[in-house]
């Protein structure tokens, strides 16, 4: 697939986002094994990036409707350069908590901007693979934090200097990509104009597959990826992370040869059955070979697998099933809702024991699964389709009156 210079920029730049978004997602349980953070801060640094997240999504998904793709990616890199000092200089837990947040607030705010920029830009029939390369970054960046930290893990000056120099090297191509990257066309398009499409029922339809696809794949991936290993297996953090997103960076990779072929209403039920079906085989491992570390690791990569398929979906299908005008909104606004369960869900499990820990993973896929089995039969497939024939419909604004 060859790529315009104008796709080629928004692609490197999106790329190298979310790289760095991946590092980002994985600092926050990564640095709680630090001398400066005190126990009792744990579940402050976990709920910091969520949080952030939460406010990040939302209000950069607005911003970007209103005022351009272009002008959010912008707004994003200046904040995400402002949260590196404040990571490389922290003395203490607060500090950290921070960084952290900034760089969430602006990396996680800039995946809203970036799935509809993508879209917008992607011929339909790459659209999906496009999407789905590009997001699957942010599994490498997790894995190469976490990679760095078994390496660095002796030495808490070294790993500082190792994240922070991962993630400033990142900058001057995030700052050279963005400036040469153009305003979507079909922002421009359609700012002018109004968008009328879709009943309430259809609506409905496709918010409550999207937003239970969302509360599936961010809440599960940072329960068995992220909080799991600072609350059940301290000692094992970052290689629960490491082998987590390993199948997720895998089954990504994997994808893309099929992502564009494959039914957008099939692909998402055989996604989340299949995290539903391996996620409940935790609970027979805990009880029968719970000290058995190949065991756990081998369910850990294989639900990371269906993981990333279940992100796919989620990502390609989200800026599908919105209209131009409030696509990144709408995107924001179904993270944003994930993430606030994530929120909540730190300090809920913070108290669980294993089991009750991996049943509440298992019905947090279930509810994913029902959204996809809704899809199966009330929803359509959209691949390969044009965005304006899955959700715009134009017609001119009213002239004014008087």
């Amino acid at each position: 697939m060859a790529l315009s210079r104008r796709l080629a920029v928004i692609v490197a730049s999106a790329s190298v986002t979310m790289f760095a978004w991946g590092v980002v997602l994985a600092l926050a349980p990564l640095l709680t094994e630090w001398p400066i953070v005190p126990r009792s801060y744990d579940v402050y640094l976990l709920v910091a990036p969520p949080a952030s997240l939460l406010a990040g999504s939302f209000l950069m998904g607005r911003f970007t409707d209103a005022f351009g793709r272009r002008s959010g990616f912008m707004a994003d890199m200046v904040m995400f350069s402002a949260s590196i000092p404040l990571i490389l200089l922290a003395r203490g837990a607060l500090d950290l908590i921070a960084g952290v947040a900034l760089a969430e607030f602006s990396l996680g705010g800039d995946e809203t901007t970036l799935l509809a920029y993508l879209a917008e830009e992607a011929p339909e029939e790459h659209r999906g693979k496009l999407l789905v390369g590009v997001t699957n970054m942010a599994n490498v960046g997790a894995l190469t934090a976490s990679a760095l930290a078994i390496l660095t893990g002796l030495s808490v000056s070294t790993q500082r200097l190792a994240f922070v120099a991962l993630l400033a090297s990142v900058v001057p191509v995030i700052v050279v990509t963005r400036l040469m990257a153009p305003e979507s066309f079909m922002w421009l398009k359609y700012r002018s104009w109004k968008s009328v499409t879709l009943s309430r029922r259809d609506y409905a339809v496709r918010l409550y597959f999207l937003i239970t696809m969302a509360i599936t794949v961010v809440l599960t991936y940072a329960l068995m990826a992220l909080v799991i290993g600072p609350y059940l297996f301290p000692k094992l953090t970052d290689w629960i992370i490491f082998i987590y997103n390993l199948g997720e960076s895998l089954a990504g990779f994997a994808l893309l040869p099929f992502i564009d072929s494959t039914s957008r209403r099939t692909f998402p039920f055989a996604a989340y059955l299949g995290g539903v079906v391996t996620m409940a085989l935790f609970i027979p491992q805990y009880m029968v070979a719970r000290g058995s570390l190949v065991a756990f690791g081998s369910l850990l990569f294989l639900n990371g697998v269906f993981g990333e398929m279940a992100w796919a979906a989620r990502v390609v299908m989200e800026p599908e099933l919105f209209p131009t005008r409030l696509r990144a909104t709408g995107v924001g606004a179904v993270r944003a809702a994930a993430y606030s369960l994530y929120v909540a869900s730190v300090f809920f499990t913070a108290s669980f024991n294993n089991v009750a820990y991996l049943l509440y993973n298992v019905g947090l896929w279930a509810v994913g699964l029902s959204g996809a089995s809704l899809w199966l039969p009330k929803g359509f497939d959209t691949s390969g389709r044009p965005l304006e024939a899955i959700s715009d419909v134009i017609a001119p604004d009213r002239p004014s009156r008087g």
